[in-house]
């Protein structure tokens, strides 16, 4: 037994609880550094999840603007 009445985990063990703290912190860290979705992030996840009505939208705004 090691120091106190714990015994020491075998090296696997530690070297994966090592790799999952080291896992956890980069997760962590690239979280907080992503910069917030601003309204043109909004509109090109829209685009991309439905591009035919876009594609409309688009259209009628540029109708509606060439009217003006």
């Amino acid at each position: 037994m090691a120091d106190g009445d714990i015994p020491a985990a075998p090296p696997e063990q530690r070297i994966e609880q090592a790799a999952e703290a080291v896992r956890t912190m980069t997760q962590e860290l690239a979280d907080e550094l992503r910069p917030r979705p601003g309204w043109m992030d909004r509109v090109s996840e829209i685009t991309r999840k439905a591009p035919l009505q876009s594609l409309a939208v688009a259209f009628l705004i540029g109708v509606f603007l060439a009217r003006r």
